[in-house]
């Protein structure tokens, strides 16, 4: 025991050492001791290899912790009274900064004002805050809990992107009242567009004044017959129907239609392979081109792109065009169903292409960002396999 005593006293307390700060990675040699001295060695080693196995217990328990965090939706911000935050999930990092901040202040610098609104909230109560990212409003339902850690408030903020769930309320309303609208009003124009007719016919041709005033009313009839079952596109749009499909077959079938020398298409990967509706795809894309082309006037440019960002699973398409771009007005309407700044335009394609859209569980929007022309971005969250 002396010899242990001797020479093996620094060797513990180097071991202890290395214990408080989680080495568990040294061990006694157990090799030339004998009796008492072995069976000490043994005993600590045996110490070290079970705190080796509660530590990476608790790794993996922690990493399935925060990958668990890092799957739901909702940005997640721990901080504490003072604004120093004490850990982002994944959310937090790619939706509100694309990198790590140390204190809720740094927001501000983002995001001006969204410190203050989330330092001011009481525990419990919810907010709707709106922020600017890219060129695009984003509505945010931002909530806070409070709890203690080791005797110190800590707070734990929720901040939810609701844009999309609000889209979805306003159009599956807009979808009942077109519904019910369309059916009253077609009920009634049928028989009238009938009755006229028949009118028309059983009136001589000597009462000229009649004659033109019941062709009138059959005229005016089906104009607004036809004007009401655009409205029903928007109320009866079918679900989509998914199949796998590669992105160069995608804007192959674009390109048919829009071949034109001007406009430059600009696909990342043709043979990725994602899954969506391809026949619904195709008319938003029909869709947003064909402004996207009629929005250009003199050396027309339209850059149609097409990418996967595989960190957000998100599959991104951006028409870009160089027309003289679009009004503050307008850009507040351009998705209201039969609002046009043209002429001849019906007013429900990019309205029904954002349904699609959507109902693909994505988003259309104007990036208002870009200082000529207009740029359209479908965003849409894809599966897709290689």
């Amino acid at each position: 025991m002396e010899w242990f005593s001797r020479k093996s006293i620094k060797r513990v307390r180097r071991m202890l050492r290395t214990l408080r700060s989680n080495d568990l990675t040294l061990r006694i040699p157990e090799e030339n001791l004998r009796g008492a001295e072995r069976e000490l060695a043994e005993e600590i080693n045996d110490l070290i290899n079970d705190l080796r196995k509660k530590l990476l217990k608790q790794e993996r328990r922690s990493e399935q912790l925060e990958a668990l965090i890092n799957t739901i939706d909702a940005a997640l911000i721990v901080a504490d009274y003072d604004g120093e935050i004490l850990f982002m999930n994944q959310k937090a990092v790619n939706g509100l900064c694309g990198f790590r901040i140390n204190n809720l202040s740094s927001l501000d610098t983002l995001h001006k004002g969204l410190c203050q609104n989330m330092l001011t909230l009481v525990p419990g109560q919810s907010k709707l805050v709106a922020i600017n990212k890219n060129g695009k409003e984003i509505q945010l339902k931002i909530s806070m809990v409070k709890y203690r850690v080791d005797g110190h408030d800590t707070l734990l903020f929720s901040i939810e992107n609701v844009n999309g769930l609000m889209l979805q309320n306003e159009i599956e309303a807009q979808r009942k009242l077109v519904s019910v609208i369309t059916h009253e009003i077609m009920n009634s124009l049928s028989p009238i567009i009938s009755l006229s007719e028949t009118l028309y016919e059983s009136v001589s041709n000597e009462d000229e004044d009649t004659r033109i005033a019941l062709n009138v009313i059959k005229q005016r009839s089906t104009g607004l017959l036809s004007f009401v079952e655009n409205y029903r596109k928007l109320a009866r749009l079918a679900p989509p129907k998914y199949n796998w499909t590669k992105i160069g077959e995608l804007f192959e079938d674009l390109r048919k239609l829009y071949s034109a020398p001007y406009i430059r298409y600009e696909i990342e990967d043709i043979d990725l392979e994602v899954r969506i509706d391809r026949q619904q795809i195709v008319q938003v894309l029909i869709n947003v081109v064909k402004n996207a082309v009629e929005a250009c006037s003199s050396n027309p440019l339209v850059i149609v792109t097409a990418k996967v960002d595989y960190p957000s699973r998100k599959f991104i398409i951006s028409v870009l065009d160089n027309g003289t771009g679009i009004s503050a007005e307008a850009k507040e309407r351009i998705f209201i169903p039969f609002y046009t700044t043209k002429p001849s335009g019906s007013g429900i394609g990019l309205s029904l292409s954002r349904q699609i859209v959507i109902m693909h569980g994505g988003s259309l929007y104007l990036d208002s960002s870009e200082d000529v022309g207009s740029k359209f971005i479908i965003s849409l969250p894809c599966v897709y396999k290689k």
